[in-house]
Parts: C-alpha cells; sequence; structure tokens
C-alpha cells in the first residue's frame, strides 16, 4: 500500500517504507559527522524488526536507525511517518526522533550500512508485510497454484535485492561469489548485482553458460528459499539431459543479491 506523506517542518523529512521518494534538500549540505543522514533527502525506508529501519538516502548511501526502548513497530503500516532531527541531520543523538501516527519514537544510533545489508532488511521487510503489498504473477508447471498462492503470501520483488532472470546479459565469477549484468533500464537503473552462493559452486568451472532458477517460479532472483544458479541443458550429457527434470540440474544454492556499484 503506497501512501502520500508531506514534509512537516524545515528540520524533518517523509518516510514512506520500501518506496522512491522524490529530492528533496540542496545537493551540498555538509554533514556534522560522516555517519550522520540527511533527513530532508531520504528515498526510501524498510523495517524488519521493531528495533530498527533501513533507509536509503538521496546520495545512495544506505543507513540504519536504531531505536531505543522497546522500539518503534508499525513504521511500515503507519499513514504518517517522519524524522525529527536537529538542523535536518540525523546522527543518533537524544534529540532526534521517528514520530510514526503521533507516536514519538527515540533513536539510539544511526550507522552506514552497505548494499548487502540494505538488501537483507529490505527482504525481510517484503516477507513480513507482504499482506499490504500488491501480488505477483507466477508461471511455470510445477505445481504452479501452489506457487503462485506461495509468492503472493511471502514475497514482494525490488530491484534492491532482486533481478529478473529474463533481463541477464552476462555474468562472470570471482572469489566473493558471481556478478551478474542485467538490463539497468528494467531493474530500476541497477546494471551489476553480487550474487552470493552457498560455498563454492563446481559447476561453475569452465563453465560457458548458466541458467538461473527462482524458487517461486516468478522468474526473480532474490535469495529466496530454492533460488538457484544451475547448469544449462548443453553441458547435461548423454541420458542424464534426457533424464533431468529442470528443477533436477546440477546447480548452487542463491544466498543473497544486492547491487553492487
Amino acid at each position: 500500500m503506497i501512501k502520500t506523506l508531506r514534509l512537516v517542518s524545515l528540520a524533518m523529512a517523509g518516510l514512506v517504507p520500501g518506496v522512491v521518494l522524490a529530492q528533496q534538500g540542496p545537493a551540498d549540505r555538509v554533514p556534522p559527522a560522516s555517519h550522520c543522514l540527511d533527513a530532508r533527502d531520504i528515498r526510501q525506508v524498510e523495517q524488519a524488526s521493531a528495533e530498527s529501519i533501513a533507509v536509503r538516502g538521496g546520495n545512495g548511501q544506505a543507513y540504519r536507525i536504531d531505536f531505543s526502548g522497546e522500539g518503534c513497530p508499525g513504521i511500515n503500516e503507519a499513514s504518517q511517518v517522519r524524522l525529527d532531527a536537529p538542523a535536518g541531520w540525523a546522527c543518533g543523538r537524544p534529540s532526534e526522533q521517528v514520530v510514526v501516527d503521533g507516536r514519538n519514537c527515540g533513536i539510539s544510533a544511526v550507522t552506514v550500512i552497505d548494499n548487502r545489508d540494505f538488501a537483507e532488511a529490505a527482504r525481510e521487510s517484503s516477507r513480513q508485510f507482504a499482506a499490504t503489498l500488491p501480488g505477483i504473477t507466477v508461471t511455470g508447471d510445477v505445481d504452479a497454484q501452489s506457487a503462485r498462492r506461495s509468492a503472493r503470501h511471502t514475497f514482494q520483488g525490488t530491484p534492491d535485492f532482486c533481478f529478473a532472470t529474463r533481463h541477464v546479459r552476462s555474468w562472470n565469477e570471482d572469489p566473493q561469489g558471481v556478478v551478474v549484468e542485467t538490463n539497468p533500464r528494467r531493474n530500476g537503473g541497477v546494471r551489476y548485482y553480487r550474487v552470493e552462493l552457498g560455498g563454492s559452486c563446481s559447476i561453475l568451472a569452465g563453465a560457458q553458460s548458466v541458467d538461473f532458477q527462482s524458487g517461486f517460479q516468478n522468474g526473480l532472483i532474490c535469495g529466496n528459499p530454492g533460488d538457484r544458479i544451475v547448469m544449462t541443458p548443453s553441458g547435461i550429457i548423454g541420458d542424464l539431459r534426457a533424464s533431468t527434470p529442470r528443477f533436477a540440474r546440477p546447480g548452487c544454492e542463491v544466498l543473497a543479491v544486492y547491487p553492487k556499484y
């Protein structure tokens, strides 16, 4: 569910969970410390737990805002959320707070995080609050009805932690796993994704091509259960190719997906 929020004062910025916001504030503002978040230029907010939220700033940097006391649940479902911060900078000071439908939540810390941590928070936020998000269309010939029902109620894919298999242009292996190049026009402007695998993946040795399989059979790779990188049919020889179903190809588990800038 998309909510329309407004700025409340000079030192406040509206937050919309999981939604990209229009740019706010001048680009030449200088933070009082390197870990501080520009409260006037927030693009996206995700909540995976009551103890914190993950925030994407207008400069592309991601942050984690930790709450004091018993945390601050319910941000994804709120109709109005704002960040109160002196001079428009959130740094984890006692004077800062997030106000959720009139309820004040004190901030204990603001921390810079990487794309992997932000993607993990966004993925968990999507799973927890999928009931308020639009469903997705699932295709496939293996229990498709069950797959549609499961995907609709447990997952919402975004370019923050997913790429579409049909938009993959190339891939290469490195010590951290696999880097996938996609069509940025079809993946929210993201060209490269880091794909972390469950340990070493022997099928990549000397492979010229591979396929990606979605565990939800929706054409998206997000690190969800069943997401795999698999050997292409041309790499399966003899009787093995003839007797190997699509979801029984040799492959490796995908653990996490996130943009690589």
